[in-house]
């Protein structure tokens, strides 16, 4: 289930973003575009199974140690950022839009900076993942609130996408709270495994757009009709 579950999230969002490609010429839709295949690509790379044998891959100096998991992490964040750009940037809102790309830049340098597999220390493993959790919260809360503000502005056919995005965006964010709680009590219960419970939001963001998608032709071909 461990790797099941990550896969068909990965296929699910790769489908998604392979629909959007006729629209790439649009700019506004390449961000979302970007951001469902960085979600496929974290997905397949944080799968136990291909995430064990990449780590024996790695060379026995260790220079690259960890190095699926470091891609993994900066492909989630891209892709949080991305989606968050798309979804302000439906809301008409340009600063939340600014405020997205200075994010992803700040935290994308933030993660890199705090990967050290030749001499890791707990000072850099917390602060990886305290970036990583607060990053969860900040983006998926915006997206969340984004999404409900701009319901009623959204055409009834496209009411269950954007609703698919807000579920994406909750299941998100309580998954980013519950990172936090971990990291406040360590000695407390822990999670062995993140990617099957972050295949959720993932479901989400790639099922809202599949169908989005689908509505979109839909709704051109009628107008080709008329």
């Amino acid at each position: 289930m461990n790797d099941l579950v990550p896969i068909l999230a990965a296929g699910c969002a790769l489908a998604a973003a392979v629909a959007r490609l006729p629209r790439w010429k649009a700019a506004e839709s390449r961000p979302f575009t970007i951001g469902l295949a960085l979600l496929a690509v974290w997905a397949v790379l944080r799968t136990p199974a291909i995430n064990g044998s990449a780590n024996e891959m790695s060379l026995p100096s260790g220079h690259f140690e960890s190095i699926p998991g470091l891609i993994a992490d900066v492909a989630l964040v891209g892709a949080g950022a991305l989606i968050g750009v798309t979804v302000a940037d439906a809301w008409g809102r340009a600063l939340l839009k600014r405020a997205f790309y200075l994010g992803l830049i700040a935290v994308e340098a933030a993660l890199l900076l705090t990967y050290d597999p030749l001499h890791p220390s707990y000072v850099t493993i917390q602060t990886h993942n305290w970036i990583l959790a607060l990053s969860g919260i900040a983006v998926n809360g915006a997206v969340l609130v984004a999404a409900v503000l701009s319901y009623r502005t959204v055409p009834a056919p496209f009411r269950l996408p954007l609703s698919l995005f807000m579920f994406g965006g909750l299941s998100g964010l309580a998954l980013a709270v519950i990172r936090v709680v971990t990291l406040l009590r360590p000695e407390g219960p822990q999670v062995n495994s993140w990617s099957p419970m972050v295949s959720i939001p993932i479901f989400g963001f790639a099922l809202g757009s599949l169908i989005a998608s689908a509505r979109m032709r839909k709704h051109a071909l009628q107008d080709i009709d008329d």
